[in-house]
């Protein structure tokens, strides 16, 4: 089963509009076109959807998948997103979240990390209570689990992204090291690379996706040597139920 995370594309409601100098809509359509040439089997777009929050951003963003996307789609509102916008525009099309999705046998938990009038994440006690739920239920728990949520759950040594993390990302540690099918947590919203794990699961890798918009200053060094482009991350649960996974970039033009 292959998931192709992208994230970050700061989409706006104007057709020809520039967010951060480049042109959003148009890198994401790129971004979808090279990374479906690996055949993913779901598409994974982890947050801060739409920069102006609008309707119009959503509707754009909803037509673009429709006309480019073939596979189950997973959508998470990141703190430049507006939720309810998000779900009313593209709940009934594709998987918004917080959501539960099983794909080729692979279990993909979305969460919402948004936070009204904040740039920090944050899950609050009903969705963790929700995730722990859920990740309880016995006919599920052996299948290969995957976590997407649009806020970093560790800090990345960021001098401006470490003030932006969960304010309870110690609960959501606490929720999931215990299961073993637990294979991978991903995120968005750094707009770079990055890598790491949790002391108490060394054998689950945490992993940021580039934006497919605009770089940030990264704490790692890019895997290709191109932290300056554009891209995303394609990550493989094999039949023997590992992980596999790797950067995937592309030219802005």
């Amino acid at each position: 089963m292959r998931i192709l995370q992208l994230s970050d594309p700061h989409l706006v409601a104007a057709d020809a509009a520039l967010v951060r100098e480049r042109p959003a809509m148009a890198l994401l359509e790129r971004a979808l076109l090279e990374g479906q040439r690996d055949h993913p089997d779901l598409v994974l777009i982890s947050g801060d959807l739409c920069q102006d929050e609008s309707w119009g951003g959503y509707v754009r963003l909803r037509r673009l998948l429709e006309a480019n996307v073939n596979v189950p789609v997973g959508l998470l509102p990141g703190n430049h997103d507006h939720p309810l916008l998000l779900k009313a525009v593209l709940g009934r099309r594709f998987c918004t979240a917080p959501a539960e999705l099983i794909v080729q046998g692979t279990r993909l938990v979305l969460l919402n990390s948004h936070r009204s009038g904040c740039s920090a994440g944050w899950l609050g006690p009903h969705q963790l209570q929700w995730l722990q739920q859920r990740l309880a239920d016995p006919m599920r728990r052996d299948l290969p689990l995957v976590v997407a949520l649009h806020h970093p759950p560790v800090a990345i040594g960021h001098p401006v992204m470490d003030t932006m993390n969960l304010s309870d990302h110690h609960q959501l540690a606490a929720i999931l090291q215990p299961h073993a099918a637990l294979r991978a947590v991903v995120f968005g919203h750094i707009h770079q690379h990055w890598h790491g794990t949790w002391p108490q699961r060394p054998d689950v890798p945490l992993l940021g996706c580039p934006s497919t918009l605009r770089s940030f200053q990264c704490v790692q060094p890019c895997p290709l040597g191109r932290a300056e482009d554009p891209g995303g991350r394609l990550l493989e649960i094999h039949n023997d139920g590992s992980l596999s996974q790797r950067v995937l970039r592309w030219s802005p033009c």
